[in-house]
């Protein structure tokens, strides 16, 4: 029995609307389903909004009178007294040719290179970048609004506020409440509380320790329990 001709056309119309439907599936359900619109926005704790308001106070910048006049003077005073020897780079920057340890307080405007190890009191201002050979330990609320880079190790305090980038051909360790504007890059491991705040990412080729806990200290035997 021979097949009506007008059945056997409709047959074969339904069979490739049936094939062109089933080869393009997934396109439709595509088209179809919810756009992705991207990355959404994470809400900020009360915490990391309090350290990006704080940053941003801390680099409102001083009038250049003020600024020059204060910072040059007890800048040129330390070095005088401590009677470490230096070499200016240009006009804007200054090397110290060994070891050097700041002073609590300091406010130094130029950028810094240092030929050896750095450590820095607290609460001392930096309003460039700094460079050291060496190791470099930060104190407390400490401020540098440009770059910290160090051929060793990098070991940050508390509270501290660094407005460009950390690189380290060593490890990285960050204390509480730090804020790093940009990236931290190191060779070594990398250390941080999880109520510090890095900006960018973090990029190192050991491990990335993250403490949950603020720090305690216990005690260590009896006798120091009283």
């Amino acid at each position: 029995m021979f097949l009506d001709p007008l059945f056997l056309m409709l047959l074969l119309l339904i069979t490739a609307l049936g094939f062109i439907i089933f080869l393009f599936l997934p396109s439709l359900i595509e088209i179809v389903k919810p756009r992705d619109k991207g990355p959404r926005r994470m809400l900020r704790t009360p915490l990391q909004r309090i350290m990006r308001k704080g940053a941003k106070s801390v680099f409102v910048p001083k009038s250049d009178s003020v600024a020059n006049s204060s910072t040059s003077k007890n800048f040129q005073s330390f070095l005088k007294e401590t009677g470490v020897k230096t070499r200016r780079i240009g006009n804007d920057t200054l090397r110290i040719l060994s070891d050097v340890e700041f002073p609590p307080n300091l406010e130094i405007s130029d950028n810094i290179v240092i030929d050896g190890a750095l450590t820095m009191g607290d609460r001392c201002v930096f309003h460039g970048s700094v460079k050291a050979r060496g190791n470099v330990t930060i104190g407390n609320y400490v401020v540098i609004k440009g770059n910290l880079v160090s051929n060793g190790n990098v070991d940050i305090q508390d509270e501290v506020v660094i407005g460009g980038s950390v690189h380290s051909e060593g490890s990285v360790r960050l204390g509480e409440k730090v804020f790093i504007g940009l990236a931290v890059v190191a060779d070594g491991d990398v250390e941080l509380h999880e109520n510090s705040e890095v900006k960018e990412n973090i990029l190192t080729h050991g491990i990335i320790k993250v403490l949950r806990h603020p720090k305690l200290d216990f005690p260590s035997t009896l006798e120091d329990i009283g």
